[in-house]
């Protein structure tokens, strides 16, 4: 089901209602702590409304949550926030329902650039808060203690996620300072392009339980080194994220990892 208003276009699934239930189901598992902890995810679905609504009219986020509009308008307004059951099941519906991944094609197709770069694509701020709430909900029950960003362009994404899980950002360099040690590999970029890249030492240790968080994966060569650098701190990876994937050059390379890319652009030089 598509929906179109102000030039942007969502694509809305139907999840199934067993499907729901194990979500939401999750996210109150998760969420039930502390007084806190419950506050909080009623706020995030109150804001993930927020954030739909420029695009869905009440009549849209009714038939995604099975909200009545009257109530749905109240959450918007911020008049009144949803009790604890009622936003687990609102960020389920919300998560389940939205297609990330046709969202992510149709800014990168508005975009018209001969160059795919991440900040340009989520130049909004509400679709960025957007997309992080979804990867915040998929990433429930998780423990990350640190983000490693495998490159600039994914640094605005990366610290909202970082505010989340408290978790420091640990950013993958393209050059070294004297005076710091760190874990260092090289790789072939192309035929001509020798590229090293490098990790601060005393940002990681063992312990760490670590999300890798990337922009854009083409031939996979450069997430490959991220993944070889990361294993000589010995951390244990949580989720490695990849945003935008370009063609299916890079499967076959990264076959052997557990990598989740949120939308693949058909892509050929």
């Amino acid at each position: 089901m598509i929906r179109v208003k102000g030039g942007r276009v969502l694509v809305v699934k139907r999840p199934s209602e067993s499907e729901v239930k194990a979500f939401a189901e999750k996210l109150m598992a998760a969420h039930s702590k502390s007084k806190a902890d419950r506050t909080k995810m009623r706020l995030m679905a109150s804001e993930v409304l927020r954030l739909l609504k420029p695009n869905l009219s009440y009549k849209d986020l009714y038939e995604i949550t099975g909200i009545p509009e009257s109530v749905l308008c109240r959450y918007v307004r911020g008049s009144i926030i949803p009790g604890f059951e009622q936003a687990a099941f609102i960020l389920s519906k919300i998560s389940l329902s939205i297609d990330l991944s046709y969202l992510l094609r149709d800014l990168v197709e508005k975009e018209k650039s001969p160059i795919i770069d991440l900040l340009r694509v989520l130049k909004d701020p509400y679709v960025a808060r957007l997309l992080s709430i979804i990867l915040i909900l998929e990433l429930t029950g998780k423990e990350v203690t640190k983000i490693i960003a495998t490159a600039e362009a994914v640094l605005p994404l990366a610290t909202m996620l970082s505010l989340e899980f408290n978790a420091p950002i640990v950013l993958v360099k393209r050059k070294s300072y004297p005076g710091v040690q760190y874990y260092s590999t090289s790789f072939m970029k192309s035929p001509k392009d020798i590229e090293t890249l490098y990790l601060d030492r005393d940002l990681l240790s063992r312990k760490d339980k670590l999300l890798i968080l990337s922009d854009v994966v083409y031939s996979g060569r450069t997430l490959e080194a991220v993944l070889e650098l990361v294993s000589k701190s010995r951390a244990e990876i949580t989720d490695v994220i990849v945003v935008l994937g370009l063609g299916e050059i890079w499967r076959e390379r990264l076959e052997e990892y557990n990598i989740k890319v949120l939308t693949v652009i058909p892509f050929t030089m």
